[in-house]
């Protein structure tokens, strides 16, 4: 797609809803559709966090980042919502969380989630309420209701339909977002990518390896991820499980890392085989992490499979870019010619 905007169409009414009772309107329905609700404003903030969803979506399909269209995202809302934009709070169908997981951090608050089963290509395509749900957490941190993307309490009991759920890895999202919002938990994004996926399963694939592997093609890497323990791992699980959650959790805050900086939380988890959890202050910011890792996968798989071989920075040069790069950070000044030579600035071994 090249035309990638940030607004849904359907918000800023370049597009308009099929016509009632049509064929179309039928399927709309049917996938939650609710047309007596009022329509969203796309410069409130629910509809730029939309706007935001449709873009990470299309930009990941479109630069063939994900294995298929896979994956999903949530997000935080800190402003209200228009309550002719929701559905009544009595009709809204309510759901419970599992039992190993509680988040009364989160009674009150709603979040924004990718619905289970949407394709990611198709947010910034479709209706919000075709792909993705708003979800309102009770006052016992148990349980929620769908405010948005679903059909209402009586349609369920009357038509034979079934109800549009969220997506099932939200567990992992309403946990993270409840322990560590105020540490810059915002926004979660899980992608499935291609080639993390690919090299996960090659002698590279070791946690040990991993990141060492990736860092060594791409002098950024170190510079923005190793002071926050670079990727964590996950060892494969099942994806819909409250043990992923937590341990989830525990690699976010860094707990794997026995001597780790104060404060210091990591921006993005590998779930091995799976695919990457990465976090941001916003959609987009999550989103930036998996798909940097993902284009350092691509370059150095690509790379080594063609005729260009391609061979990572040694670890020795890896940490002279990353002494000198906080050299520089703490510099007060502009260098003298013999001091610059004596501080060995860009003198790579």
């Amino acid at each position: 797609m090249s035309n990638l905007s940030l607004t849904n169409p359907y918000l800023t009414r370049n597009l308009s809803p099929p016509p009632p009772r049509s064929f179309l309107d039928r399927q709309w329905c049917a996938r939650g559709y609710q047309s007596s609700l009022r329509p969203i404003s796309p410069e409130s903030e629910l509809g730029v966090l939309i706007g935001q969803m449709g873009w990470v979506g299309s930009h990941a399909h479109a630069h063939g980042y994900l294995w298929g269209s896979a994956g999903n995202m949530g997000t935080l809302l800190d402003e209200s919502v228009d309550p002719d934009c929701l559905l009544p709070y009595i009709e809204s169908p309510r759901y419970a969380l599992p039992p190993a997981i509680t988040v009364p951090g989160l009674a009150g608050r709603r979040v924004l989630f990718t619905k289970s089963g949407a394709r990611l290509d198709m947010i910034s395509l479709e209706h919000p309420a075709l792909n993705l749900a708003i979800v309102e957490v009770e006052v016992d941190g148990v349980h929620y209701r769908m405010r948005f993307g679903t059909q209402s309490v009586s349609q369920l009991k009357t038509e034979q339909l079934n109800a549009p759920k969220p997506t099932s890895e939200m567990f992992h999202y309403m946990l993270v977002f409840d322990q560590l919002e105020s540490h810059g938990f915002k926004a979660l994004v899980h992608l499935q990518p291609k080639f993390l996926n690919l090299i996960s399963r090659t002698e590279h694939g070791h946690p040990s390896r991993f990141y060492d592997f990736l860092k060594g093609y791409e002098p950024e890497t170190p510079i923005m991820y190793e002071d926050c323990g670079g990727i964590g791992f996950v060892q494969e699980r099942a994806p819909g499980i409250p043990e992923l959650s937590y341990e989830s959790l525990r690699l976010f805050k860094m707990e794997d890392f026995p001597s780790q900086p104060a404060g210091a939380m990591r921006h993005i988890l590998y779930w091995v085989g799976h695919g990457t959890f990465s976090r941001g202050v916003d959609l987009l910011d999550a989103y930036k992490h998996g798909e940097y890792f993902e284009a350092a996968a691509r370059m150095a798989w690509e790379a080594n499979q063609g005729r260009i071989d391609a061979q990572p920075y040694s670890e020795e040069i890896v940490n002279c870019i990353l002494s000198e790069f906080h050299a520089n950070q703490n510099s007060t000044g502009p260098l003298a010619p013999e001091e610059e030579k004596e501080h060995g600035v860009y003198n790579y071994p």
